[in-house]
């Protein structure tokens, strides 16, 4: 066997259930493990799609580290965190002199990544000039800096990756339509996780040996408390369950067992907050109340921005684009009028003792909820 291949096989198999740094056993990741496994070695576009959270940047690694180019650099761009006026000079460069502020000559990512594999996330968030620009590159490897006039050249790989659905974006001009074709050569949609719970357990292990590795406590994860992350539908994904593991461990207590007791009260929350509805309504003779079911859809979004803010009602808000001050007064008035949200705040028109929002979410006292 090639000293390649060896070292491609040690990279697959790393641990039992896991590929290339990527965990799981339910058929739709393995059938990603043998896409990653045909397609690595080529220097083909790929477009990964899925949530956030799912690890699409996994993806990419992956694809980076089993490929001939594993010995440069993997770079990811997220562009979605780049201020649009920087973006570019952050992607290709800029020479000295090409806007305010610009006092030195500056490489960019393509031409850090060159020779290696580059890794554009969230690339429906970039603009109609900067996809222009990016196309050429595609084309023939070439581009100028931002305030240049001579042509760079690289040899770089390009994996994109959205959580939007760009087809759509396609069909409103939002994003060109010869740059996605161009960028979805082949494509990896990457499941939520509530649609692969079987990974769960197995995920919950790895995550713990590897909070050990980096200094925490050993701990492990009580039956009745693997039903309850089983039950709960993960609007975070994979990054969600990572992050609130650490959280339990860090602030765990000193028997190292996390038991259903110790999880937050929205991950038992009642099952119509846990996730937004995609089933039809249903009109009887008598129709339909149309207030109440929008009540509903209202509690959900509220709930979920809530959670994934870590009941820090000020960044729900920014979740939700609302005000700060409206988001409180829809809070207080859904407590007044007993809305099932009022069980994740903690909540009842008549509560038989007053349970506080850190309490709710799980947070303790000293952590606090803003």
């Amino acid at each position: 066997m090639s000293g390649m291949n060896q070292e491609t096989e040690a990279v697959e198999q790393a641990q039992p259930g896991e590929f290339a740094g990527i965990v799981g056993r339910h058929p739709k990741m393995q059938a990603i493990f043998e896409i990653i496994r045909r397609v690595a070695p080529t220097n083909t576009t790929v477009l990964i799609t899925g949530e956030s959270g799912t690890g699409k940047e996994l993806v990419a690694a992956a694809l980076h580290k089993l490929s001939g180019r594993s010995a440069a650099r993997f770079v990811p761009v997220h562009c979605g965190a780049i201020p649009e006026d920087l973006l570019e000079s952050e992607m290709f460069g800029h020479e000295r002199g090409a806007f305010t502020g610009a006092v030195a000559s500056r490489i960019g990512r393509f031409k850090l990544a060159d020779t290696g594999t580059i890794f554009l996330d969230e690339i429906g968030e970039m603009s109609p000039k900067l996809q222009v620009k990016l196309l050429r590159v595609l084309e023939d490897g070439r581009f100028e800096p931002v305030g240049g006039t001579t042509t760079q050249e690289v040899d770089v790989r390009i994996i994109a990756a959205t959580n939007r659905t760009l087809e759509k974006a396609v069909l409103v001009r939002e994003f060109r339509e010869d740059l996605y074709y161009r960028l979805r050569v082949v494509p990896i949609e990457v499941p939520p996780l509530r649609e692969r719970r079987e990974d769960i357990p197995l995920l919950i292990e790895h995550t713990l040996a590897g909070l050990v590795g980096q200094g925490l406590r050993r701990f492990t994860v009580a039956p009745d408390a693997v039903e309850v992350f089983q039950r709960y539908g993960w609007p975070g994904n994979v990054r969600e369950l990572r992050n609130l593991l650490e959280q339990l461990v860090v602030l765990g207590r000193p028997e190292g067992v996390i038991e259903a007791g110790d999880l937050p009260a929205h991950l038992t929350a009642p099952a119509e907050l846990a996730a937004p509805s995609t089933a039809p309504w249903h009109f009887g003779e008598s129709g339909i109340d149309f207030y109440r079911e929008i009540e509903a859809i209202e509690d959900r979004m509220i709930a979920q921005a809530l959670h994934l803010s870590g009941g820090n009602k000020k960044e729900a808000a920014r979740l939700l684009h609302l005000n700060r001050t409206t988001l409180l007064e829809k809070l207080k008035r859904k407590r007044q009028l007993g809305s099932p949200l009022a069980a994740l705040l903690g909540e009842s028109r008549r509560p038989t003792r007053a349970v506080s929002m850190d309490e709710a979410l799980g947070v303790p006292p000293a952590l606090g909820v803003a």
